[in-house]
């Protein structure tokens, strides 16, 4: 997970659309808050306004094409994602949802990311835990700044203060409660990711190799070439924009020493 940087200005059809469902949708509940609480009565949203082709290609954009959790290239399929869950929430995996979730927040901007189908649909799904669960938000007339997220928001924080990496293993660092949930709640060491971290990693051990030989070989042209070319690839495997950013930049800061093959 890498610090996402969406542009400030929310895409038009959020905006406009976007805004007329959410009033839509907080008068709803004002005119019968305890049929919603029961969950006897839903929210119907507009997939086609929060997942609107140019609020997709807006996320696509600003993730480089990445899921927001694992960092995988999606290109663009993917789902758009809302952190805070818009129909109902769990504090936890294996209890009974609750509703409603987070309604008013659908169509905002600042709710949306673009996740694979296996973090989105099969692990985070309606989960959202908070420190204090007492205080969250249960509708539009209460404030959500009081609530203590235990996901990182990597929108808003930065994920690579509270997520490493040794090798291809994510880890809390210094065992921080919220880093902890997050690998685990998204199974971020699961689904065959370290085995596509570690095919990412590999070769470029081989690249890091390269480069510290080259400086035992000075005076050989064609090796500082070769070291130029490993250089410039590692460079660029460290960009926002490349796969497992995240993972890479770990594993180059501890000069691979965790990483096998």
């Amino acid at each position: 997970m890498i610090r996402i940087h969406k542009p400030k200005t929310s895409p038009e059809k959020l905006a406009i659309d976007g805004k007329q469902k959410r009033r839509s949708h907080c008068a709803s509940y004002s005119r019968n808050p305890s049929a919603y609480e029961t969950g006897t009565k839903k929210f119907e949203f507009d997939r086609n306004i929060y997942s609107h082709k140019t609020v997709k290609q807006a996320l696509i954009q600003a993730q480089h094409q990445k899921c927001c959790f694992c960092e995988r290239l999606i290109g663009t399929d993917g789902d758009v994602e809302h952190f805070r869950p818009k129909q109902a929430y769990k504090q936890a995996t294996g209890e009974a949802l609750k509703y409603p979730a987070y309604y008013w927040l659908a169509y905002e901007w600042e709710n949306l990311y673009l996740a694979c189908t296996g973090c989105n649909q099969r692990h985070k799904q309606n989960l959202f835990p908070l420190q204090n669960p007492p205080q969250r938000a249960t509708n539009h007339k209460q404030n959500i700044e009081q609530e203590q997220p235990l996901f990182i928001n990597f929108g808003t924080e930065n994920p690579e203060e509270f997520i490493g990496f040794r090798g291809v293993i994510a880890y809390a660092i210094e065992g921080n409660q919220r880093g902890q949930i997050t690998i685990d709640s998204l199974k971020l060491n699961d689904r065959a990711l370290p085995e596509a971290r570690l095919e990412k990693l590999q070769p470029l051990r081989g690249l890091n190799q390269v480069l510290l030989l080259a400086m035992q070989r000075p005076n050989d042209q064609e090796f500082q070439e070769l070291a130029k070319d490993a250089k410039d690839i590692l460079e660029n495997a460290i960009l926002d924009s490349a796969e497992f950013a995240a993972v890479v930049r770990c594993a180059i800061n501890s000069k691979f020493q965790y990483v096998i093959g």
